[in-house]
């Protein structure tokens, strides 16, 4: 596949890793969503980033793979060791890049890792997180939303009994309370000789993006789906049925 340089001077690889296991929701990845795939809704958004050379899936599923393809994407078939239910992102995203490079020598500056459960992920985020790669000389750019009411956390004992970890006598007001920000899984823009080095999605400097709640939704759950489509219709992203 003939490869684009990038206007960043970066050739970015995009990796979808889409495995058809899935727990939480049986077929998740190609579940449908406002009336199309789970995962076409990110095919979608990688194809429209300007900075992107070239997009790949990463999968093990016949059906995952097919979808992909009538969407345009490129595969590469994952080993089913590598796609059970505790494996890990890193050495789907590996084994691609060992993939590309012992067969067609091709070896990309970064990757940007798009999980296939990020649907409201626009284009303008990824070209955006690996212009800041390129600007900054940082190693990496992620994706982060912001975490709210974290100072008064706890957890559950017995199933119900609250054990907070902050003082509920002297509690701060909001406005006093520092801004924290927790990964959203959206985004990752490696370069790859960290990610070979530290086997590692995250390694060097990292700098990130701030992406709003809505936008940052994760779609774990059925309950999810549901609010997608909504966030979806609210937006303007799809019309109201």
């Amino acid at each position: 596949m003939t490869t684009i340089p990038s206007k960043q001077g970066l050739q970015v690889l995009g990796i979808i890793p889409a495995r058809g296991g899935s727990k939480s929701i049986p077929r998740k990845n190609v579940v449908p969503l406002a009336g199309k795939p789970l995962i076409v809704w990110t095919i979608e958004a990688a194809q429209r980033a300007e900075l992107l050379d070239r997009i790949v899936v990463s999968t093990d599923d016949e059906e995952i793979a097919q979808v992909s393809r009538e969407a345009g994407a490129e595969i590469i078939e994952r080993p089913t060791e590598i796609a059970t239910d505790t494996s890990q992102t890193e050495p789907a995203l590996l084994h691609t890049l060992d993939h590309l490079e012992s067969s067609e020598g091709y070896v990309p500056d970064a990757v940007a890792l798009l999980q296939c459960t990020s649907p409201l992920r626009g284009s303008d985020i990824i070209d955006a997180a690996i212009t800041k790669l390129a600007e900054t000389g940082c190693d990496v750019v992620m994706t982060v939303a912001p975490l709210q009411h974290w100072d008064k956390c706890g957890e559950l004992h017995d199933g119900d009994i609250w054990v907070p970890e902050y003082d509920y006598v002297s509690r701060q007001f909001t406005q006093e309370v520092a801004d924290k920000y927790s990964e959203n899984g959206a985004l990752y823009v490696t370069r790859t000789h960290i990610l070979r080095e530290h086997k590692n999605r995250l390694g060097g400097e990292v700098r990130v993006m701030v992406m709003d709640s809505m936008h940052s939704i994760d779609i774990d759950t059925s309950e999810d789906l549901t609010l997608a489509e909504e966030i979806m219709m609210a937006l303007g992203i799809v019309k109201s049925r």
